[in-house]
């Protein structure tokens, strides 16, 4: 499956998470019967037709246990516990067409045709999740109790448990392989984090070598106009400096550092409150660049559901690449797509980055990488910050271009897009 078609969310560590489930999960242990039984026991537990023990991989899930259900695998855009592996927390889905996210589901709107849904991840010691224990009715049912839910938890453990021990007969109680998978998420994620704060640090610099070129006489701007400018310039190292703080308080609040796992927090954004936020630091830099930049919500769009912080670093990387490598006006606007996705959209009157550019972003956060070093023609941060963040609200990156225009943009997937009464 290409990233183009994906329609589920990614982990920040899943290049990490996916080395974890080929070194750990012995895809020739499918059927044993103490999985069949834990599988069993989920379905009467719930009072459901089905359960499955799922391990999620790249492009598809498979079962080491199943009950009800006669498939060897799935693709991953129809698996609800790709959802599932995103937290540590069991997810909950008494009637899945309730849900905004689960009610247009491939998985909900064709067979198996799930309503009710219960899953707990499957948490191994090393902290990555790699499938869950699931149990799934084609009719809604009441909410489940917590006694219930902490049994399912229960259930999961008992497979990281068996999954543990068989990873350590096979290794012969070696840990070197997942010693190194871990030093290489946690390596990802630091540089990951780094990336994240050098966003607002760029625009907080970049406005104030504004403010010290207007000391110095040095700005190529009408003088009537300086005053104006210098103060958008103070104003937007204060706001940079804030979101820098926020953004520092949210990695400690909601990051896994043995797993090398950076985690969403969701809430409702006001469209036009994230454009206006991403734009207003940028802006004296742009007008100072003699270009102009422009936000639009459609009419159709009122709010966004996502992490608003992660969001702001993702928009704000793309807004300051556009002053960077593009040229010309720039715009940032959000709009519906195809399939009721979300697109909000970054466009300049330059070339904009290749296919191949855009494809290369999908590379883990290479070590120790210098800002300084990257060339015009490069990728910047931009690209493989925004995808990351983009990929963790279960949307893709794509670029676009016309006669006059190119643009990237995040494909968000229509849930997450609040629209007008």
């Amino acid at each position: 499956m290409t990233r183009s078609a994906i329609s589920f969310p990614f982990a920040s560590n899943e290049h990490a998470r996916l080395r974890e489930v080929r070194e750990v999960v012995d895809s020739e242990r499918r059927g044993d019967p103490l999985l069949q039984d834990i599988a069993e026991r989920a379905a009467e537990m719930f009072g459901t037709p089905a359960a499955l023990i799922s391990v999620v991989d790249a492009d598809h899930q498979w079962f080491l246990g199943q009950t009800g259900i006669d498939l060897e695998m799935t693709p991953r855009d129809y698996s609800i516990c790709s959802r599932a592996i995103m937290s540590d927390l069991p997810l909950i889905l008494p009637d899945t067409l309730e849900h905004a996210e689960f009610s247009t589901h491939p998985a909900v709107l064709q067979a198996p045709n799930v309503r009710f849904y219960v899953g707990a991840p499957i948490v191994l010691r090393s902290g990555f999740r790699v499938g869950s224990v699931c149990a799934l009715d084609v009719a809604p049912h009441e909410a489940p109790s917590g006694e219930k839910i902490s049994a399912l938890q229960n259930l999961a453990a008992e497979v990281v448990q068996y999954l543990e021990a068989q990873h350590q007969n096979r290794s012969g109680g070696q840990t070197a392989n997942r010693k190194q998978i871990a030093g290489d998420a946690q390596q990802e994620f630091l540089n990951l984090i780094g990336h994240e704060f050098r966003t607002p640090l760029t625009v907080l610099l970049g406005n104030a070598r504004l403010l010290r070129a207007g000391v110095k006489d040095e700005l190529a701007i009408d003088p009537q106009k300086r005053a104006d400018l210098s103060d958008r310039a103070s104003s937007a190292v204060i706001a940079s400096g804030e979101h820098l703080q926020r953004l520092i308080e949210h990695v400690m609040r909601f990051t896994d550092l043995q797993s090398g796992e950076l985690m969403l927090t969701e809430e409702t954004i006001q469209c036009r409150d994230l454009l206006d936020a991403v734009v207003s630091p940028i802006s004296p830099m742009i007008t100072a660049s003699h270009r102009n930049v422009r936000t639009q919500c459609s009419d159709e769009i009122r709010t966004i559901k996502g992490d608003g912080e992660q969001l702001l670093v993702a928009l704000s990387s793309l807004v300051t690449n556009a002053v960077t490598h593009g040229k010309g006006d720039i715009e940032l606007f959000s709009t519906k797509g195809e399939n009721r996705t979300l697109r909000i959209v970054c466009s300049d009157e330059g070339d904009g980055p290749s296919e191949e550019q855009v494809n290369r972003s999908d590379r883990p956060f290479a070590i120790y990488q210098d800002l300084k070093t990257r060339t015009t023609s490069g990728l910047g941060l931009g690209l493989p910050l925004a995808r990351k963040i983009t990929e963790l609200h279960g949307g893709r990156l794509q670029r676009g271009r016309n006669e006059t225009s190119s643009w990237v943009e995040l494909v968000l997937p229509g849930w997450r897009c609040g629209l007008t009464a």
